[in-house]
């Protein structure tokens, strides 16, 4: 099992700690890199990977919608999570994402994760048909008692044919081997009400816009797609929180979301890759039917990433300094 640095606690350790309590932190939603040709370029993680623990996230959700998983087959995806947990060898946490439509894809899938030393699998509920509530609940019951790892339900509303609700979420949290959810969602409310039903659950905030919002109303840490490019202003969003310090938490919120109205404008995957290569750090392109930036678009992303993120991992060598530009 992958573990985290020495000063959090692990998930074996100690004994009655909730499973739950030691995947709580900030999670990079990872990006898939694929070469010119579309290939994937396995090479390009171990870069990718020591750019963001640098920054110093908890851990990569991997193969979720930031790392175009439906763009892959499932043998490309099952490489993915083979190759990152071999590059990363257990200093930070991962989270498998191995959601599919077909329940025998998904259980392939976790399986793989299990064997590659993940600490976690999350899943999006089946989507395109539109399975009852009782067909997604086995769905996910199968995917938990497929391996020794806990669960995490991936509560992608806007992207879900039948979308979870609140009790919905619930019953799937009263199974002992689902231990959370990814809140991919802007209702803040729901996210506080799971958080209050169920508090030994981990509860994500998804939508990293939202990050301070989310933690303020009970999340435990974060999984977001700009992390990959400013995860240290998330991490020190939840560290400033938990200090007490919200006017701090509010203005790296602020700062952040100047990058991403960017990414929003021109595309957030797309983008987020411009920037990478950008930083220094090339993951090649979205796949097909992503398109590229225009020239405008790219101007737009340079001109965001001269501004505010430069500074940001230019401030990275000083552990102590997190840039908030002006």
């Amino acid at each position: 099992m992958s573990h985290p640095p020495s000063d959090s606690s692990t998930i074996a350790s100690p004994p009655n700690t909730p499973v739950a309590s030691a995947l709580a932190g900030v999670f990079s939603a990872m990006v898939t890199p694929f070469a010119e040709d579309g290939a994937l370029d396995l090479d390009a993680l171990a870069p990718l990977a020591e750019f963001q623990i640098a920054q110093g996230i908890q851990g990569f959700y991997v193969g979720g919608s930031t790392g175009e998983a439906f763009l892959q087959t499932p043998a490309e995806r099952m490489r993915v999570l083979t190759e990152l947990a071999r590059v990363v060898n257990g200093r930070v946490r991962l989270i498998a994402h191995v959601g599919a439509i077909a329940t025998d894809e998904a259980v392939a899938i976790a399986r793989c994760a299990a064997d590659g030393g993940y600490d976690a699998i999350s899943a999006i509920p089946p989507f395109y048909y539109d399975f009852s509530p009782a067909e997604i609940r086995a769905h996910y019951h199968a995917l938990a008692d497929a391996t020794p790892l806990p669960l995490v339900v991936y509560n992608f509303p806007a992207k879900s044919a039948r979308p979870l609700s609140t009790p919905d979420l619930l019953g799937l949290l009263a199974h002992p081997k689902i231990v959370g959810v990814k809140h991919t969602s802007q209702n803040l409310y729901q996210l506080e009400r799971l958080k209050q039903a169920a508090p030994e659950a981990v509860i994500y905030n998804g939508f990293d816009e939202m990050f301070v919002g989310g933690l303020a109303m009970g999340a435990d840490g974060g999984i977001g797609t700009t992390f990959n490019v400013m995860g240290r202003w998330f991490v020190e969003m939840r560290r400033a929180l938990a200090g007490g310090d919200l006017a701090h938490a509010r203005a790296l919120q602020s700062r952040a979301n100047e990058v991403i109205d960017v990414l929003i404008e021109v595309g957030v995957f797309p983008g987020t890759k411009a920037m990478l290569k950008l930083l220094g750090v090339d993951c090649g392109s979205c796949r097909r039917p992503f398109a590229g930036l225009s020239q405008d678009q790219q101007h737009k992303v340079e001109a965001i990433t001269d501004r505010l993120l430069r500074p940001l991992h230019a401030a990275t060598a000083a552990p102590d300094a997190v840039a908030v530009a002006a």
